[in-house]
């Protein structure tokens, strides 16, 4: 049972608590490709079996979310999780005036993750630091926008679908909207709906998952080699396998990157990254155990 899943992880549960009832239920190991806040819903990519050698890769991908937000109003977390600690009138502000300031952060820019976020600081977390009433020295991390679709908007609420980059915190994209607006905000709302090219609507809800027997869970998962969708791939003859294997180096004339290693018979046998024209192992498989 090796390859990815897609699963709805509901509100309110942990991104490691859900990893570890899917573990508990097929009994494989497993990985994830990226976390969910506590309270937002949405989907999670999960690695199963040999395909948790892969799970830096899939981290990268692109994301898409629906996101609510209140304005008004700041909390400590960002979200609805946290205690309100500012509150600002409305008094000027406007639709279109949401609008424009919505439509302003599409493009590539500096973004400061929240203090309540699993960001790494010296070993420790950033939401561990902050609930022990120290403030994060967290640094801004480059992100981008692609596109920003406005759903709704209705004062003091509003509704986006946000296309990003690996890395961007929503809760700050609301924040940020509050603060350039001058009023503050804070989200209500997220959903995950898509992660590289994989959509929440083919995923299976965790709870309908952990009723599903073994054999309709592999059905389910989505072989390696597919779910690497977004790599180039190179095919290796017999020697070229065999020296692949044992973590040789090759000089093939490829352009600079992360490819799929495939065999002749077009079975994924690894990982290579190629500079200089040499293809260098980075994750190797035995195609058979």
């Amino acid at each position: 049972m090796d390859g990815v899943l897609l699963i709805n992880k509901p509100k309110y549960i942990t991104s490691n608590d859900l990893v570890l009832k899917v573990k508990k239920h097929i009994k494989e190991k497993v990985g994830h490709t990226g976390t969910l806040d506590y309270a937002a819903s949405g989907l999670m990519l999960l690695t199963v079996g040999k395909a948790t050698r892969f799970t830096q890769f899939l981290q990268k991908l692109d994301k898409e979310y629906i996101a609510e937000g209140k304005l008004g109003e700041i909390t400590d977390t960002y979200d609805s999780q946290g205690k309100v600690i500012q509150t600002k009138p409305l008094e000027g502000i406007t639709q279109e005036n949401v609008i424009q300031v919505i439509n302003s952060f599409v493009g590539e820019f500096d973004q400061l993750p929240p203090p309540y976020s699993a960001k790494k600081i010296q070993g420790k977390r950033a939401y561990q630091l902050a609930k022990k009433g120290i403030q994060p020295d967290l640094k801004p991390v480059k992100v981008k926008i692609y596109s920003i679709e406005i759903l709704s908007i209705d004062l003091p609420f509003f509704r986006i679908k946000v296309s990003c980059s690996s890395g961007t915190y929503i809760r700050s994209l609301i924040k940020d909207i509050g603060d350039k607006l001058g009023c503050g905000a804070y989200m209500t709302d997220l959903t995950r709906t898509k992660v590289g090219k994989f959509d929440l609507k083919d995923a299976v809800d965790l709870e309908k998952f952990l009723s599903l027997s073994l054999e309709e869970v592999e059905k389910l998962i989505i072989p390696v080699k597919e779910a690497l969708y977004f790599l180039k791939s190179v095919k290796l003859d017999n020697d070229l396998e065999r020296r692949f294997k044992h973590g040789q180096k090759l000089n093939l004339s490829l352009e600079e990157g992360i490819y799929k290693v495939l065999n002749h018979q077009d079975e994924l046998l690894g990982i290579g990254k190629v500079e200089n024209g040499v293809l260098k192992p980075d994750v190797v498989l035995s195609v058979n155990g």
